[in-house]
């Protein structure tokens, strides 16, 4: 008959399911803590966009990004210039990122007064943010954290593919396997959470999984995608400047990149002028609110002369190109809004229910008999 008419008779079946529940045996309470952390991490630009409330405007004010950032440093003395960070639909506040005594000062100002409104100590604000971030992506562990996290990524894709193949019923019952019987006994409606829940998120549920491997071992993926679609490979230029050397200002660099780009707005501004041998990146954008990665422009300058070093659009972009740039988005649910992020920190929890209900049939299935034997010998043993 087959698998496909009977697919419980296969022998390889079993082998399968084995595989499917020792993955899941080992990696339940890592995936929850995954996965937990994951759906918080979905509003992270929610949760870390202090920016103060001021009235919405889609146009800066006549204020300089000069007079804005000179007006951060002189709260700050000793303060370097670090960043611009415009990546916002309300581009009446500035936020002007300072480095002073290792520590990084965000200064929030109005545009349209170039008035400091608000300001805030990067590495003191929300802390628990931070730890889920490092749990997500690190385990809370470092390095090695991150590299166990890649295998474990791998392991649920893995799982994704063995639960999808343990799934199948049999022609006759594939419909009834879609949906979940409320109304029946406990360890019926256990099975139809876990097997109905696990068939309708196999998708985003592998997606998931494949795309955490990327995070920690990119490389294999690229060279897959530079096999399927030639991407043409962007090296800046060296740069000479060295501490010491000057430094063009803000409004010189942000204007030599929009004549590079004309209609661009400023999406972010870096200066990596800390150490030798660095250079200032100015992003450009004409929707700076879109994710900045799937939407700019951005031109590299060697800080002194303003030497471009390096310039790419988004553009131009291959198809390649487009795909690996947004599996962050695609990860997170960072490319429709709230109401994405609403939907995929909901469904990013499916694999939570997946665990308790796996383990709960795995101890009904098989541990509680063996405990049961055990609790027998106990109560005969003279």
């Amino acid at each position: 008959m087959g698998f496909l008419q009977q697919p419980r008779t296969a022998g390889w079946r079993k082998a399968i399911f084995q595989v499917h529940l020792w993955i899941g045996v080992l990696l339940g309470f890592y995936l929850i803590a995954i996965c937990v952390s994951g759906s918080l991490l979905v509003f992270e630009p929610n949760l870390l966009n202090d920016t103060p409330r001021l009235p919405h405007a889609a146009t800066r004010g006549p204020a300089t990004w000069n007079q804005m950032a000179a007006t951060a440093l002189e709260a700050h003395p000793g303060s370097k210039l670090v960043d611009i960070d415009m990546r916002s639909s309300n581009r009446r506040v500035v936020p002007v990122g300072l480095a002073l005594h290792g520590e990084t000062w965000i200064v929030y100002l109005d545009s349209f007064t170039h008035r400091i409104v608000a300001q805030e100590v990067l590495q003191r604000r929300h802390a628990w943010v931070e730890f889920m971030e490092a749990l997500h992506n690190q385990l809370a562990l470092g390095a090695e954290g991150g590299m166990a996290n890649g295998v474990g990524g791998a392991l649920l894709f893995v799982m994704a593919l063995t639960g999808l193949v343990l799934w199948w019923p049999g022609p006759r019952q594939w419909k009834r396997a879609l949906t979940v019987k409320w109304r029946a006994r406990w360890a019926r409606l256990n099975w139809d959470l876990h097997s109905a829940f696990g068939f309708w998120c196999f998708v985003l549920i592998a997606m998931w999984g494949i795309t955490g491997v990327y995070f920690i071992y990119p490389r294999p993926f690229d060279r897959t995608l530079q096999m399927l679609c030639p991407m043409p490979v962007t090296h800046a230029l060296p740069s000479n400047w060295k501490p010491g050397d000057g430094v063009l200002s803000p409004d010189e660099l942000i204007a030599r990149a929009q004549q590079i780009y004309p209609g661009g707005k400023l999406a972010y501004l870096f200066m990596g002028t800390s150490v030798p041998h660095r250079e200032v990146q100015v992003y450009l954008s004409r929707n700076p609110a879109v994710p900045m990665p799937l939407l700019e422009d951005e031109v590299v300058f060697q800080p002194a002369t303003g030497a471009v070093l390096m310039s790419t659009s988004s553009a131009h972009w291959t198809w390649a190109e487009r795909a690996s740039i947004s599996i962050y988005a695609i990860h997170f649910g960072d490319f429709g809004g709230l109401p994405v992020q609403i939907l995929w920190a909901v469904l990013g929890l499916v694999p939570v229910l997946l665990v308790i209900t796996g383990y709960v049939m795995w101890w009904n299935r098989v541990l509680k008999k063996k405990w049961r034997k055990i609790a027998e010998k106990r109560v005969f043993t003279p």
